[in-house]
């Protein structure tokens, strides 16, 4: 036999309703509306939004679209008076951008009287003010920067660092630069964050020995500043090594010729065919005491006359050199009487009759390096390239600011002959090329 529902008058609205339903003697309608479970739950709140990176403040500052999950994870954390309350549902409730509105539908549930649960919706409202990230004001505001390297070189050019310009537009590294600046010795790169420093300096660091000095200063905000050295070594310099070095290095002669600037320093003895490396630790250890001679500041042009190719031993089977004696006349402009030489050259496998190379008369050395009494009397270094060629490639260039006041046309012209000379080395070593890339900075013919 069905029972009978128990139904009692609500002393409000005088509706009937089952007590069972509130366990009260209130409807459900009524109790809604006396226990308003929505009413300590803030209607309006502000969120700050970053006009110029689309990014919104959590903190810290994130990307996300409009009427996603990370959306509305942002604007629940803002909303005040859902402690005691569990979320039934959320959703977003649709408006134009423009309208710099977000409404959002929320569903809350609330235990009342004698364990009675209700249930209740509200419309929360969230305007977007517009507020500029700190990241986004380092970027429009330049001095405003995190992290800075300043590399450095002390020779009288910037190759080491047109080099470098390459591997990084190649790699893709120019990309969290807040901004490149030109420095008499070298470059300053600029950065947000100390981290994105540290990954371009792993990067230099694989292709070139340097020596890393930290120091912070403290403003509003923390700025590191990492100077680093690069050696003074370059290639086709001749290099002039300590007794106490050598030693280190097995023995070696004090006078090598460096064929290769990588992560280290690559010398050889052009007249033992003795390769050897120096690393960062050893170059820097040992600094004050290396003497180097550049090519390009102590050029001597000499006209091969024969070449005769040595035999290679078994253990420089290998060996990209090969060993040869030259017979050399040495240019000179002021002088008719043109002197031959006999001399052992470790450029075997480039040298031919008639070509004019270039290399060090160390004759002209002798007060200089007559501590060393087995020295040769002519090195070769490479073959003289040729003047006013037409290149077929072209260097891709970082945007890098310069001080207007310190420039002027004779550095405009030293740079054009620089980025020639570089041109002409990267024409005459096939590693250069390789590790360029030259397919990818060749110019449109």
């Amino acid at each position: 036999m069905l029972q009978r529902a128990v139904l009692m008058f609500c002393p409000l609205c005088e509706l009937e309703f089952e007590p069972k339903l509130t366990k009260t003697n209130i409807c459900p309608n009524c109790l809604i509306a006396q226990m308003n479970i929505t009413q300590d739950i803030d209607n309006d709140k502000e969120i700050l939004f970053c006009r110029y990176c689309r990014r919104y403040q959590r903190p810290p500052w994130v990307l996300c679209e409009r009427d996603s999950k990370e959306l509305l994870a942002i604007c629940l954390k803002k909303v005040i008076g859902l402690q005691e309350k569990t979320i039934i549902d959320t959703k977003f409730i649709f408006t134009e951008a423009s309208t710099k509105q977000i409404k959002l539908q929320i569903t809350v549930q609330k235990e009342a009287m004698n364990g009675t649960c209700i249930q209740d919706s509200k419309i929360l409202n969230f305007e977007e003010v517009y507020h500029q990230c700190e990241d986004c004001k380092r970027e429009f505001t330049p001095h405003i920067w995190g992290a800075c390297i300043q590399l450095r070189q002390r020779v009288n050019h910037k190759k080491s660092f047109y080099y470098l310009e390459q591997l990084i537009l190649q790699h893709h590294m120019n990309q969290q630069m807040l901004k490149v600046e030109s420095a008499d010795d070298g470059m300053n790169f600029y950065y947000k964050q100390k981290n994105q420093a540290l990954h371009m300096l792993e990067f230099i660091r694989s292709y070139l020995p340097i020596q890393v000095k930290e120091s912070k200063e403290v403003f509003s905000f923390i700025k590191y500043t990492f100077v680093v050295d690069v050696p003074r070594i370059c290639k086709d310099d001749l290099v002039i090594l300590p007794h106490k070095l050598c030693h280190q290095l097995g023995g070696i002669n004090r006078i090598q010729i460096c064929y290769r600037v990588a992560s280290s320093i690559q010398l050889i003895d052009p007249i033992k065919l003795k390769v050897c490396e120096i690393s960062a630790e050893q170059y820097f250890k040992h600094d004050l005491d290396i003497r180097t001679m550049p090519l390009r500041e102590n050029c001597d042009e000499f006209t091969v006359l024969d070449v005769e190719k040595i035999k290679p031993q078994k253990n420089d089977q290998n060996n990209p050199f090969q060993n040869s004696f030259c017979t050399v006349e040495l240019m000179k402009d002021n002088d008719s009487d043109y002197k031959q030489y006999q001399v052992k050259s470790h450029l075997g496998n480039f040298l031919q009759a008639g070509m004019t190379v270039q290399g060090f008369d160390l004759n002209k050395y002798n007060n200089e390096l007559d501590e060393i009494y087995d020295k040769p009397e002519l090195i070769i270094i490479r073959r003289k390239p040729e003047k006013n060629k037409k290149r077929k490639t072209q260097l891709k260039r970082l945007d890098i600011e310069e001080n207007q006041e310190k420039r002027n046309k004779k550095k405009e012209g030293l740079e054009e002959q620089q980025i020639e000379e570089f041109l002409e080395d990267i024409e005459q070593d096939q590693h250069l090329q390789e590790t360029l890339n030259l397919q990818q900075i060749q110019s449109q013919q």
